[in-house]
């Protein structure tokens, strides 16, 4: 299965690091963002490698969602992100609205480039 965004619910393009060039995303990296290496001990994302091992496009399309592993990966006392409730809240939205629906909502509240100024 190709990945056509990254299966944990972020949307690279709004991201600062995507926007200035410094990490090229995470499915054009195949769950490799240039952030990984950097700050955790892992080679591929946990997240990016078990949706692909399952053959889901996003993670709550796993029957195991919220799993302990994505739930791990986004709590601040073991994993690298802040809160988990960004990424779920993310997920649910991307399953109810649609995809192309999803995307706008994330540009419009998470993608003002007066964010990043």
């Amino acid at each position: 299965m190709k990945l056509k965004y990254p299966p944990c619910g972020a949307l690279c393009e709004i991201c600062k690091d995507f926007k200035r060039k410094k990490c090229e995303g995470c499915v054009e990296t195949k769950g490799k963002p240039w952030f990984l290496k950097r700050f955790t001990k892992f080679d591929v994302c946990p997240i990016y490698e078990c949706a692909t091992n399952k053959k889901v496009s996003k993670c709550i399309d796993c029957k195991e969602f919220p799993c302990k592993k994505f739930l791990e990966w986004y709590n601040p006392r073991i994993g690298f992100f802040k809160s988990s409730l960004a990424r779920v809240g993310s997920l649910f939205l991307r399953k109810k609205v649609g995809t192309k629906k999803w995307k706008e909502i994330l540009v419009e509240y998470e993608g003002s480039e007066k964010r990043w100024e």
